[in-house]
This record gives structure tokens, sequence and C-alpha cells, in this order.
């Protein structure tokens, strides 16, 4: 099974939260998770990362 990992991204907008696997960005409840503060974007990366531990491996991009 490929590792889920997250890793934070800058856009012109703010901050992403993207799946390392497929480098696309997290989709949460149909809305995609760019544009945000980087505070918001690292909090939500590392909540993912604690709810799937065993597929985030390291937190790698998660500052």
């Amino acid at each position: 099974m490929p590792r889920e990992g997250y890793r934070l991204r800058k856009g012109r907008d703010g901050w992403g939260v993207y799946l390392l696997s497929t480098g696309k960005p997290v989709e949460l409840n149909g809305r995609v998770q760019t544009g945000l503060p980087r505070e918001t974007a690292a909090e939500l990366a590392a909540a993912l990362a604690a709810l799937h531990p065993s597929e985030s491996g390291s937190r790698d991009g998660i500052p």
C-alpha cells in the first residue's frame, strides 16, 4: 500500500495541503484545501497525519 503523507505548498492565494502519493490537493467535504493561512494548513496536515499514522510514515513537509 502506498504511503499517504501530506505536504504543504505555497500558492498564489495562500497555502495548500497536498497528498505526497499523488501531488493533488487534499479535499475535505468536497472542498479543495488550498488558499489557507500557513498555520491552518500545517494544523490540517498534522491532523490528517495523526488520523492515519500507519499510512502517513514520516511528517515530511509538515513544519
